[in-house]
């Protein structure tokens, strides 16, 4: 008899053994059905062996299954509207169906491993640009669809930045692109009407969105992890004063003479979109103006990121108009604590330059520099990298291509 009741007990514990694994996975909501209305959700939500709920990369709460009043009983401190017992009509290894308050809700299993190769498959992998074909042309949205299934949206403007996530299925058959994420335009089923190299263009409830891709560039990373405590001592006194003597650009008279017959001197600009590898190019043009005559010089500050000739709307140039006292020694860059760390002979698409390089930090601390100061063409720098870290952080390099 013992014998016979521990058998029972061990079928026991493999039938809900058996039927809790058949939960656990990752699972598509498709949809809640209320009364006569149908809500199509479209969530991924992962069952974890451990008793975890996770969403969009977010443990939400916790799930047991109850094999004997046949409940699926969810606890999340997130989202309300998947708390409480819920009781299960059906279950397999594709499909599990309950009611919960009234509402039948319908979900599908993943395969995770399908997915992940028919997203391989599908040259979407990389970093996509959407052109701006909307009202709001002032904000850039980045799209990295990475291996094997996550996706980040960053979309970013001046002064304000947002960064979503989540899930994308690739469906070659339906020729479509399923993204499961929360709050984007792009949430759900996206039919793709095009789909090559460097074009991507969807259509989601009637809008269409034309999407570039962005090539990695061969920019290489360096980011400046120095802070206002190398520059300054404990008494808040700035400790490098004697390297702004060793500044090659000291002689106002000399810079002004030495860029007497340049007109302009032409940038590549490299942003690298935060949270990729890739950046964006494009080109700067400073325009120049030295007179001996009129004892004047002055460079276009570019290194904001844009030129006379592609002002973001209500800007101006910075004025630039040099004083001759000669209070910036890093001319046309301005405000810096510096420090000089050495010489160092670098080549450009503009030619090969012996330099002086500094580490350089902003006056509110926020911005940080790394410098080449061309020796011999004082005024001019063959490269510049800004770092500025933070939610509204960028980073850029400025590499000089040309001097005409």
């Amino acid at each position: 008899m013992k014998k016979v009741t521990f058998l029972l007990m061990a079928l026991l514990v493999l039938v809900i053994t058996a039927s809790a694994q058949k939960i656990e996975g990752t699972w598509l909501f498709t949809k809640v059905v209320v009364e006569d209305k149908m809500h199509e959700p479209l969530i991924a939500i992962e069952y974890k062996t451990d008793g975890q709920i996770i969403s969009q990369g977010i443990n939400v709460g916790s799930w047991t299954h109850n094999q004997k009043t046949g409940k699926l009983v969810m606890e999340t401190n997130h989202d309300k509207d998947f708390d409480g017992d819920c009781k299960i009509i059906s279950l397999s290894q594709k499909e599990l169906r309950f009611e919960k308050n009234g509402e039948k809700w319908f979900l599908s299993k993943l395969n995770i491993d399908e997915i992940a190769k028919n997203n391989s498959e599908s040259g979407l992998i990389g970093v996509w640009k959407f052109a701006n074909n909307t009202n709001d042309d002032d904000v850039t949205r980045v799209l990295s669809f990475e291996a094997s299934d996550s996706f980040t949206l960053i979309e970013k403007q001046l002064g304000m930045e947002s960064k979503n996530g989540g899930m994308w299925i690739y469906n070659r058959k339906e020729n479509s692109l399923l993204i499961l994420a929360r709050r984007t335009k792009l949430n759900g089923k996206n039919s793709i009407l095009k789909l090559t190299d460097n074009e991507l263009i969807l259509e989601n409830s009637g809008e269409k969105m034309t999407i570039q891709k962005l090539n990695n560039q061969e920019n290489e990373i360096e980011r400046l992890s120095f802070n206002q405590e190398i520059f300054i001592d404990e008494n808040d006194n700035y400790i490098y004063e004697a390297d702004e003597e060793k500044l090659p650009w000291n002689d106002p008279y000399k810079m002004m003479m030495s860029l007497e017959n340049t007109h302009q001197l032409i940038y590549k600009y490299a942003n690298l979109i935060e949270g990729t590898k890739t950046f964006e190019n494009k080109t700067l043009k400073a325009e120049v103006k030295a007179s001996e005559k009129e004892q004047t010089l002055s460079i276009d500050f570019i290194f904001q990121g844009y030129d006379r000739f592609n002002l973001p709307d209500d800007s101006a140039m910075p004025s630039n108009q040099f004083n001759f006292r000669f209070d910036n020694k890093t001319y046309p860059l301005k405000d810096l604590f510096i420090r000089i760390t050495g010489e160092e002979t670098i080549t450009t698409k503009a030619g090969t330059f012996n330099c002086l390089v500094l580490e350089a930090l902003s006056n509110t601390y926020e911005e940080s520099y790394k410098l080449w100061m061309i020796i011999d063409k004082p005024g001019i720098y063959a490269k510049i990298i800004a770092d500025k870290s933070g939610m509204f952080g960028h980073y850029h390099i400025f590499e000089l291509t040309n001097i005409k």
